[in-house]
């Protein structure tokens, strides 16, 4: 039997480790397509597929057809990840071939078009930022991010865009926490919080560093995000996994963004006492939500982390086996550039401070014995 034949779920992603891993647990057979094909990807998956990239990190539409038409069949399930947000175009002709288990284009619209998603937030009554398309007022200190952008890469302080698909955003200031829910179209349910922190480069001073959690905010500020939440679900349609990205502030909290699919915190959260997130998915794509109270760190026994190393350098991939605690783990021998990820790190411990400090140290661990592995190659 073919792994197409065989397959439960077809993963697609520019990064689709984590979803793999989530398949795994439950205890679904993937086919996975990605462009990275990392070590790990391929032993979660029943085949794992490279798909062609354009620029640095975005999936080429016209492989990515092909490759789907090739390995898989219209009665499979595809689940996106990462790399289609800014792409509706793409997820509606997928939609139309395929049997897509999440959000399609409308709900894009309305969560990953900023001036849509700021005009349904004020409708709405809930905290936000304001968006301008192409100058903010004078004074006002505002980031110029990509529409449909994720990774943080793109974001960077301006006063002005740079035009079509680019805008300005306010700039706030406070703690920086995201809110894993499902949503079945009509209600949301708020699974749990983590922390969020950005991993600076000169070039990227807000690029994506790492998560934590479980982590407890005020009562009543919890609640006040559940039914806010409960409202954007509603009114966007929102289906399945998916998260909110939120700021913390001195006077209360605003949401900055809505990721309307599984995300990077399926390696913070998919573990007990939580079920299997990507079946939770499924449900909450069919209209059913599970009756589950907020996670704790209580309830959770630990905090789980994980962070992204960069590249500080170029430099082959030499060091085998890597620690358990590696995953989207290279093949030998891959080149990675400067400022490259070269792999997710993992922490668990009694709160966010411990996580990112044994991060810290696993990190400057790893790139010593990356930085000897490539020294020995090299002799």
């Amino acid at each position: 039997m073919s792994p197409k034949d065989a397959a439960d779920v077809v993963i697609v992603g520019v990064a689709a480790r984590g979803l793999a891993a989530a398949a795994r647990r439950a205890g679904l057979r993937a086919l996975v397509l990605d462009l990275f094909g990392d070590d790990d990807t391929r032993e979660l998956a029943l085949a794992a597929i490279p798909l062609r990239r354009i620029g640095a990190f975005a999936i080429d539409p016209a492989d990515l057809y092909e490759q789907l038409a090739i390995h898989a069949g219209p009665d499979i399930p595809v689940v996106l990840g990462t790399g289609f947000e800014h792409q509706p175009e793409v997820v509606e002709r997928l939609a139309a071939r395929f049997r897509l288990v999440g959000n399609g284009p409308p709900t894009l619209a309305w969560t990953k078009e900023p001036l849509m998603l700021a005009r349904l937030l004020h409708n709405l009554g809930i905290p936000h930022p304001q968006v301008f398309a192409d100058h903010a007022p004078a004074g006002m200190r505002t980031l110029e991010k990509r529409i449909g952008g994720s990774g943080g890469w793109h974001v960077k302080p301006a006063s002005e865009s740079r035009g079509w698909g680019w805008y300005l955003q306010e700039e706030l200031q406070g703690r920086t926490v995201s809110a894993l829910f499902l949503g079945n179209g009509h209600k949301a349910r708020l699974l749990a919080f983590s922390e969020q922190w950005c991993e600076p480069s000169e070039d990227a001073p807000y690029r994506y560093g790492g998560a934590a959690g479980p982590i407890r905010l005020d009562p009543s500020i919890e609640a006040s995000i559940a039914s806010a939440l409960d409202a954007v679900v509603n009114a966007a349609g929102i289906v399945g996994l998916a998260s909110a990205d939120l700021m913390l502030t001195g006077d209360g909290w605003s949401l900055i963004e809505i990721n309307p699919r599984p995300g990077a915190s399926l390696d913070v959260f998919d573990h007990e006492p939580l079920p299997p997130l990507l079946r939770l998915h499924f449900e909450a794509c069919r209209g059913e939500l599970p009756d589950l109270a907020l996670l704790t760190p209580e309830a959770a026994g630990m905090v789980r982390g994980a962070g992204v190393f960069y590249a500080p350098f170029s430099f082959e991939m030499r060091l085998d086996p890597l620690p358990d605690w590696v995953a989207d783990r290279p093949p030998q021998g891959t080149r990675i550039e400067t400022g490259e990820p070269i792999c997710t790190l993992f922490a668990a411990g009694r709160d966010v401070r411990e996580v990112r400090d044994t991060l810290a140290r696993r990190r400057d661990q790893l790139w010593r014995d990356l930085s000897m592995a490539s020294r020995k190659a090299a002799e």
